[in-house]
C-alpha cells in the first residue's frame, strides 16, 4: 500500500472513530513514542475534535514515560521502553492525566536503527485502556522506512480504537 493511500484510509477511519467516540459519548487520550504525535494531528486535523478528544502526550524518551506518565523506571530497566507492560503504563499514564474514557499508546521502533534479533525495526506496542477495565497491549511488526512504519502504527492505532468501540 502507499503512503497516499495509507494516508486516506487513515482519514477515512479517523472520522469513522470520531463518529463512534461521539455516539457512545466517550472521550480519548493518546501517549505516542514513535510516531511523535501524528497520531495526535491526524485525529485533531478533524473539526469538533475538541468534543472527544482530550489531549496527547509525545513521551519520546525514557524520562518522559517515567515523568510525565508515571511509567515505573524499574519496569523501564527491566523490560525496555518498547514492551508490552511499558506500552500498558502508557495507556493507563494517559487515561489518568486527561481523565478519558478511552486511551491508547504507542511505542516502537521506527528505525533505521534500534532494532535486535528479538525485537527488529518495525516492532511497534501498543496499550489501550478503557475506563475501569485493566490496560492491555498489542505487539505488531510493521516493514518498511521509518516513515511506513510510523504511518502503519498510527492505521492500526486508529484500527485498535474502532475495534475496542465496537458498537
Amino acid at each position: 500500500m502507499t503512503l497516499e493511500t495509507r494516508n486516506n484510509q487513515i482519514k477515512i477511519l479517523s472520522k469513522k472513530l470520531a463518529k463512534r467516540l461521539i455516539e457512545q459519548n466517550k472521550t480519548l487520550s493518546v501517549a505516542e513514542s514513535c510516531t511523535g504525535g501524528w497520531l495526535s494531528k491526524v485525529l485533531t486535523d478533524l473539526p469538533g475534535s475538541s468534543e472527544w478528544f482530550l489531549g496527547g502526550v509525545v513521551s519520546y524518551s525514557a524520562a518522559a514515560k517515567v515523568g510525565l506518565l508515571n511509567v515505573d523506571k524499574l519496569s523501564v530497566d527491566e523490560h525496555g521502553v518498547v514492551s508490552a507492560l511499558i506500552a500498558q503504563q502508557m495507556a493507563k499514564g494517559a487515561s489518568d492525566a486527561f481523565s478519558s474514557s478511552v486511551s491508547l499508546s504507542i511505542t516502537g521502533i521506527a528505525g533505521p536503527g534500534g532494532g535486535t534479533p528479538e525485537l527488529p525495526m518495525g516492532s511497534v506496542w501498543f496499550g489501550l485502556k478503557e475506563e475501569a477495565k485493566k490496560p492491555f497491549s498489542v505487539k505488531k511488526g510493521f516493514k518498511g522506512n521509518r516513515e511506513e512504519v510510523r504511518q502503519q502504527a498510527v492505521l492500526t492505532a486508529i484500527e485498535l480504537l474502532l475495534e475496542i468501540l465496537k458498537d
